[in-house]
């Protein structure tokens, strides 16, 4: 699927609600950012958002900080289709800039300079270290604006039993590219697992818990394009079955 500017629908056929994406180069904003507001769950239900503010280092998730948004970037139209988000390296974050369109986000993790951007797939920079392209990505809902929302997170197997509770859905679909370790998503469709070098997406407004799996630290780079005005990210009252961990 693709992101849509105009008004025709495009009907995913044949595909699950979530896909993985295995690359050959090397959830899950759960928190909002700071002063946002976000749906609450039923009173029966003990699900809740993990922290994950806005970085006070625009582009770089604070050294100890288990998660952290580091990019919102707004952006009025959509790029052709099919859209893909496009993962790239430079060497600095000044090159990183130079390459950048109105829906790019320069970002650092692992030691590296990514720039992410919603893109027509199979477009290039002309500069930087191509790694990958996820998509083409699900639809989101025609805005006047929208905001590719990227955040970092770092955690560790033991963090599972919190992270689980974070069952949640966003208003636009999210994408995640996994730096370290391995993680396992699961909604009402089912499951999916990726590791260090793997990426997958989950579509606008689908139920989904996420888990830490495996037997060191998961870090991933994760991204959700949302209409500008409305909130990325609500909990979810959905109970999912567990099966991350079967």
């Amino acid at each position: 699927m693709h992101f849509l500017q105009r008004a025709s629908v495009f009907v995913l056929i044949g595909l699950s609600a979530f896909h993985i994406i295995p690359t050959f180069c090397p959830s899950y904003a759960l928190g909002p950012p700071v002063n946002s507001q976000h749906e609450k769950p039923a009173p029966e239900s003990d699900h809740h958002l993990v922290g994950c503010p806005d970085s006070p280092t625009p582009g770089k998730r604070p050294l100890g900080d288990g998660c952290a948004i580091v990019a919102h970037t707004t952006f009025p139209i959509l790029p052709e289709a099919p859209v893909v988000l496009r993962l790239e390296n430079f060497p600095t974050r000044a090159a990183a800039q130079d390459s950048a369109t109105s829906a790019s986000a320069v970002v650092e993790a692992i030691g590296k300079i990514w720039l992410l951007t919603v893109a027509t797939k199979g477009e290039r920079s002309k500069s930087g270290s191509f790694v990958t392209e996820i998509g083409p990505v699900p639809d989101i809902p025609i805005a006047e604006k929208y905001e590719l929302q990227v955040a970092d997170a770092d955690f560790a197997p033991a963090m599972n039993s919190v992270i689980s509770k974070a069952v949640h859905t966003h208003s636009g679909p999210e994408l995640w590219y996994v730096l370290t370790g391995e993680q396992c998503l699961q909604t009402p469709d089912g499951i999916r697992r990726a590791k260090a070098g793997e990426s997958m997406f989950a579509p606008a407004n689908v139920p989904m818990q996420l888990n830490i799996t495996g037997t060191g630290n998961r870090e991933a780079l994760f991204a959700i394009g949302h209409d500008a005005a409305k909130h990325a990210t609500t909990v979810s009252d959905w109970q999912p079955k567990g099966t991350c961990q079967k």
